[in-house]
């Protein structure tokens, strides 16, 4: 007899349980979705790998992530096993110095955790599934700023060391092994966590390792996929967890035959948890579960002689053990489930029953007419929109011009003032003149008068300088045979020019003037000193021209602002540039400074006009254009007006008009045809609007059920373009 078919051949298919997995690492976020289908543990997406700095970055990475690994669900999954580095642990538990941070992500998310993995156990303990036999490997978490080494030994971490990052992996990965003091190594390198790690591998590749520590020969070097330690963490670990929850997993032979009970790699404690404390969790709002699922009754199962099996004492409440042992097959038996009993209210015990009976139906009636004549409904229509682009040339004038489109506009002059300041860009060369004293010598019988500011030169006549003040040179003697200079001596002079250049030493000779050096001569009585000059930051051309044109704008913009703060709804349009009353530098040309300011008045005439007579023009133009059943509206249409100019005494201006068309609509014939109605059956009354692409239904109040019907009244309308 084929039981399966006694009920018939229909048959349901099972539907999968969905679970989360999040690994976190000191920078980036990895989430995967996985299923049990079946008994079948299989990942089915991976998220997007997200960085994180902070612990708001963190939530965000997270939620990011997960919801791009369950976008090809429906639902959204809860439950969720963590994968985190070894020194986010401590004793079995998040260490003290993180709780707040996942318990944090958690709350915020509305996960809920199952269990905690390490994510060197979780990739020791999937390699060791994938290979078939226990691996020996040493494990290298490469992270931004260190790198974990974890010594697998035949499948289980045995020794793990953290070292910081330098500009050599390799050595730093000595560093680590050097800590762990092995008698000898296994030479295999296994590189994991990183997104591209081939620079990585290649210098671990290329150290000399046998010179370095006691390997027995040059070790292997293997970089494992991006995805593969959040796999890990999925398939070892969260396979542990469900299993620890009750759910069956069945698992391939040549995975649970190497793989020992005791090399449980899940953070689970023997016997229940009182709470997600246990595991290092700590939540300050989340209540206690209102009850705890009870596992199936084992079937009693008897030997063949009717004796029952031996059952161990030492076997713990809750075994993680890989190694599945197949169920013995119980006897079939098929118990029909007993009819419930029904009992009648007696209602005679409670008075006013038969009054409630009547009430509630009537209040429940007058609520759902009242809700139908008073209820409220606002429906979005969404619509591609049809657009219309055109220029055209209008005059502007105080009144309508002939043969052309005039906008009416009034002439006003605007009045501004505006400081501005800017750095200065222009570089010059400032410093001292040189100074010194001179003896003048007369050879003329007559005495020489010498004004200030004389200059006198050098023999090269490179250098020039001036006198200080006046001096009278006396006359030369009048012996024949031995005639003496008149002279003035200590006569101060000051260079022409600055610079250390015109230093020059004592004796230098001197022309004085336009005199001939037979008539008048003149000798430095000391070095001259005080020449010095250097380049500095000054005013330039350039930065007045710039503070200039920003104090310009300035007023234009101030122009426009009062008059529109002056007129509300009218705009300006400058026929002129600003006509500067008053321009003040705070600095010359040339001159030393790192800024320079300009106070400016000015006045400016421009023409005012109506924005909506503006737009009435525009829509008078192009009414043309726009097809049966559409319009515009004022604040969809985009019109700019270019600068005016004046042609035969009138001003003259091209404008350029963007319009978005709408769809009108009957909206009391519209909302005649849908009241009452079903609002997931109304869409075929909206199809006909040009461009129609959906409709959103908001009704309040949100009363289920009722509010899936559309009130009577009090439907509004509104369209929006995409």
């Amino acid at each position: 007899m084929n039981l399966a078919n006694l009920f018939g051949n229909k048959s349901k298919v099972p539907e999968p349980e969905y679970f989360l997995a999040v690994e976190i690492h000191e920078s980036l976020i990895k989430t995967a979705l996985w299923e049990i289908l079946e008994g079948q543990p299989e990942i089915v997406n991976v998220g997007s790998y997200e960085s994180w700095t902070d612990e708001e970055s963190l939530i965000n990475g997270v939620d990011s992530s997960l919801e791009q690994a369950i976008k090809v669900i429906k639902g959204e999954p809860k439950r969720v096993i963590f994968g985190l580095p070894d020194s986010w642990m401590e004793q079995d538990k998040i260490h003290a110095t993180k709780t707040k941070l996942i318990t944090h992500l958690c709350k915020e998310l509305g996960l809920n955790p199952i269990g905690v993995v390490t994510t060197n156990r979780a990739v020791a303990h999937y390699l060791k599934k994938r290979e078939g036999m226990p691996p020996t490997v040493i494990l290298l978490e490469v992270y931004t700023s260190k790198v974990a080494v974890s010594y697998v030994y035949l499948g289980e971490v045995k020794q793990t060391e953290e070292a910081a990052r330098s500009g050599d992996l390799a050595h730093d990965v000595e560093e680590g092994l050097t800590r762990m003091d092995l008698p000898n190594y296994p030479a295999r390198f296994i590189l994991t966590n990183g997104n591209s790690l081939e620079e990585e591998s290649q210098q671990i590749t290329a150290f000399p390792w046998t010179d370095r520590l006691p390997f027995k020969h040059i070790p292997k070097v293997e970089v494992l996929p991006i995805d593969f330690s959040i796999k890990s963490i999925a398939l070892t670990g969260g396979v542990e967890a469900v299993q620890f929850l009750g759910v069956e997993v069945v698992e391939d032979e040549s995975s649970t035959n190497s793989i020992d009970s005791e090399d449980s790699n899940l953070v689970i404690p023997v016997e229940t948890p009182s709470s997600m404390e246990e595991l290092g969790f700590a939540y300050e709002e989340t209540s206690a579960p209102t009850a705890i699922p009870v596992a199936p009754p084992i079937p009693e199962i008897n030997s063949v002689d009717g004796s029952s099996p031996e059952v161990s004492g030492d076997e713990p409440e809750y075994a993680f053990s890989d190694e599945v042992l197949p169920d013995p097959k119980p006897r079939l038996t098929v118990k029909l489930p007993p009819i419930p009993k029904f009992h009648l209210p007696s209602l005679p015990r409670f008075r006013g029953s038969w009054l409630m009976l009547f009430i509630i139906p009537v209040i429940l009636v007058f609520g759902f007419v009242g809700y139908l004549y008073f209820g409220q409904a606002k429906i979005t229509i969404h619509f591609d929109p049809q657009k219309i682009s055109r220029q055209i040339g209008i005059a502007i004038a105080q009144s309508p011009q002939a043969g052309i489109p005039t906008l009416i506009a009034s002439m006003k002059t605007f009045s501004g003032t505006a400081t501005e300041s800017v750095s200065t860009t222009g570089t010059a060369t400032v410093g001292d003149k040189a100074t010194g004293t001179i003896t003048i010598a007369n050879k003329s019988a007559a005495p020489i008068v010498l004004k200030a500011g004389t200059t006198i030169t050098n023999d090269t006549g490179k250098y020039i300088y001036s006198l200080v003040s006046p001096v009278t040179v006396a006359s030369a003697s009048s012996d024949p045979i031995d005639p003496i200079s008149g002279k003035a001596n200590g006569v101060q002079v000051s260079a022409v020019r600055i610079g250390a250049e015109y230093n020059l030493t004592k004796n230098t000779i001197f022309s004085v003037d336009n005199f001939s050096k037979t008539i008048a001569a003149a000798i430095a009585e000391s070095d001259f000193t005080g020449g010095n000059s250097r380049t500095v930051t000054a005013v330039s051309k350039a930065d007045q021209d710039k503070v200039l044109a920003t104090a310009t704008e300035k007023i234009k913009s101030q122009v426009k602002s009062d008059s529109e703060t002056q007129t509300p709804g009218f705009k300006t349009l400058p026929l002129s540039d600003v006509q500067f009353t008053k321009k003040q530098f705070d600095r010359n040309l040339n001159e030393e400074a790192t800024t320079i300011s300009l106070i400016l008045d000015g006045s400016l005439d421009a023409l005012v006009y109506s924005e909506e007579d503006l737009y009435n023009l525009v829509a008078e133009q192009i009414k043309d254009q726009i097809p049966a059943g559409s319009s515009t509206t004022k604040e969809t249409t985009v019109i700019r007006v270019e600068n005016p100019i004046k042609v035969d005494g009138r001003y003259q201006a091209k404008i350029n008009i963007d319009a978005t068309l709408f769809p009108k609509i009957d909206e009391v014939k519209l909302s005649g045809y849908i009241r009452g109605k079903v609002a997931s059956g109304i869409r075929h009354f909206f199809e006909p609007i040009s461009g129609f692409t959906s409709a959103d239904i908001k009704i309040y109040p949100p009363i289920p059920l009722i509010t899936k019907i559309l009130p009577w009244n009090n439907i509004k309308f509104e369209m929006v373009g995409n």
